[in-house]
């Protein structure tokens, strides 16, 4: 028994001894494969500079250095006396900063909870904001266990604050030697005259704090306006904020170039009222205007209604409002003021003879009848007073004269059909087909579809002896002039004097007395156009269903303005809305002689 028990004994003396050596044997192999891949690890992180795709360098660099963009200023919007139009202005945003960690050596940096109150009186006095409401945003920053916060909002009535009530709020803070107060500046745009010219300056957005244009002149000369941005570097404290000393500019900041359009403060300023005003009264789903320089092609007022204010946006939840400029993103057919071409070209081809005389009221073109406004009631017609009455008939019966080819080059050559080069986005428009009804329809004003730069294109040559101008918006971008006769001297000028009977024939006139300049003759050329159905079926019926214009050279002995104004369908249609409009201005611009 001794010997079995003295056996045993050592067997496990033995067994004890070998699980040591096995044990030890496994800690040293698992402890040179830990040491074989900590060090592949640190192999890896030391030559590729990377931590889980995070890189080292870029993380270090961020925390010690730190880099900031200098937005340029942009450029401002000017009219064409140089009075500012839309500026740039700054907006802050107003918080703070409760921390006890955010301090500069021993010199604090934040809002200590015992000047809540003080800060709390100071910033009530500056924003729409009780003392009692900001000391309870400063108090949210404050949890129920005691834990502070970094920093906290002060509410909806500290955004969107002046630099007049930063500056105010800044300085009585520091007269208590309070701190803790911070803001951020937004950039934003300041459109001067409100929802003045509004389609045509266009409106901004604001993308991480740098203001890109988003229509209107505003994105068209985006480049021109935005200038170039800088760039700060510089080196952290803890607190993130620069160190002194270490601040340096890597790249100059180019503030935007100024634009300066053609508009006339005045005269856009009376337009946008005597549209305000009409549109009170006709509730039409849309009334335009522009007004231009006959000699320059300078754009002198343009406006449309419904509009809306690019700085608040408000008038953009209008029923019938439009993102559009209609005077250029905008095709319709133009109605009879399109006559004006149709019988300058009919001069030209020598077919027009003012005192022939027509049977008016319907006529046959291949399967179509073709109706005069007034179905035949003023009876025959002479082919001048087919024009002032507005004949859809005597322009069908100058088309046949003239020939399809000759009326198909004529519309190209007056320009329809292509963009003007405005310097704006400009829809083109789109000629008649080759049928045979669409182009006689498009003699007076159907069947073809224009831009308004288009007619007052056509216009301006009628002013001018037949040579066109160029429209435009910015007085840099005034192309050069064509000396191209659309029309021949003697034709446009015969125009011009039909255009008077228009507004002087009692009898023919459609806008007999309606147009009038104190001690000068106008011509004009009025249009009442169907509006087509949406569905492409025809045209919509109903009394509304109408674009009602008007062009107007003035004064007709020596043209130096071009109006054009028009009207779609208007609950409220009375003939004198449009003269309404139309009179004050064209004795502003006389007066003004811009």
């Amino acid at each position: 028994m001794r010997r079995f028990k003295r056996f045993v004994k050592r067997q496990n003396q033995s067994n004890t001894i070998g699980n040591r050596k096995r044990v030890g044997f496994l800690l040293i192999v698992f402890s040179f494969l830990l040491f074989l891949i900590c060090a592949f690890r640190i192999s890896y992180v030391v030559i590729s500079g990377q931590v889980a795709g995070v890189s080292l360098a870029e993380r270090t660099e961020a925390l010690y250095n730190g880099t900031e963009i200098t937005f340029a200023n942009r450029g401002q919007i000017l009219d064409r006396s140089g009075n500012p139009l839309v500026v740039n202005s700054q907006q802050f945003d107003m918080y703070a900063i409760l921390s006890p960690d955010y301090k500069e050596g021993d010199q604090p940096l934040y809002l200590a909870k015992e000047n809540f109150q003080p800060a709390a009186e100071i910033i009530s006095q500056f924003i729409d904001s009780s003392t009692e409401e900001v000391l309870a945003m400063l108090e949210k920053g404050i949890t129920e266990d005691g834990e502070i916060l970094f920093q906290v909002e002060l509410g909806s009535a500290a955004k969107g604050l002046s630099l007049e009530q930063k500056t105010s709020i800044e300085q009585a803070l520091t007269a208590k030697n309070i701190s803790g107060i911070y803001f951020t500046a937004a950039n934003s745009r300041s459109y001067v005259n409100g929802s003045f010219a509004a389609h045509l300056l266009g409106y901004t957005t604001n993308e991480d704090g740098k203001i890109v244009g988003s229509s209107g002149l505003e994105k068209t000369y985006e480049q021109v306006l935005a200038g170039t941005d800088g760039k700060i570097e510089y080196n952290k404290n803890a607190q993130g904020s620069p160190l002194p000393g270490t601040v340096k500019e890597t790249q100059k900041v180019a503030d935007g170039t100024d634009v300066t359009t053609t508009l006339s403060e005045p005269l856009q300023m009376q337009l946008e009222q005597l549209l305000t005003t009409a549109d009170a009264s006709a509730q039409a789903e849309s009334l335009t205007g522009v007004l231009m320089n006959a000699k320059t092609g300078d754009i002198l007022a343009m406006a449309q209604r419904p509009t809306f204010n690019p700085e608040t946006m408000e008038g953009t939840e209008e029923k019938n409002f439009v993102w559009r400029n209609l005077f250029t993103e905008e095709q319709y057919e133009p109605g009879s003021t399109i006559k004006v071409g149709t019988l300058a070209t009919a001069i030209d081809a020598g077919v027009f003879n003012p005192n022939e005389v027509i049977q008016a009221g319907q006529i046959k073109v291949e399967d179509t009848t073709i109706n005069d406004h007034d179905l035949g009631q003023k009876g025959p017609l002479t082919m001048r007073q087919a024009f002032s009455w507005s004949s859809n008939v005597g322009m069908v019966e100058l088309f046949n004269k003239m020939g399809a080819t000759k009326w198909q080059e004529a519309m190209k050559q007056m320009g329809f059909g292509k963009a003007t080069q405005s310097g704006l986005d400009e829809a083109a428009g789109s000629l008649p087909s080759d049928n045979i009804v669409d182009l006689a329809m498009s003699a007076y004003g159907q069947a073809i579809s224009v831009n308004q730069m288009q007619m007052l294109r056509v216009y301006s040559a009628i002013a001018n002896k037949g040579v066109p101008v160029q429209p435009h918006v910015v007085a840099d971008n005034s192309s050069e002039q064509s000396n191209e006769q659309m029309f021949s001297a003697e034709a446009s000028q015969q125009v011009l004097n039909y255009m008077r009977d228009v507004v002087e024939d009692q009898n023919y006139g459609t806008a007999y007395g309606l147009y009038n300049l104190e001690g000068q003759a106008v011509s004009a050329k009025t249009g009442t156009a169907q509006i087509p159905a949406e569905d492409g079926s025809g045209y919509g019926v109903g009394t509304n269903e109408y674009l009602y214009s008007v062009g107007l050279v003035y004064p007709t002995e020596d043209p130096q303005y071009i109006l054009y104004l028009t009207m779609k369908r208007p609950q409220n249609y009375s003939a004198d809305i449009l003269p309404n409009i139309a009179n004050p201005l064209m004795a502003s611009s006389m007066q003004l002689g811009e």
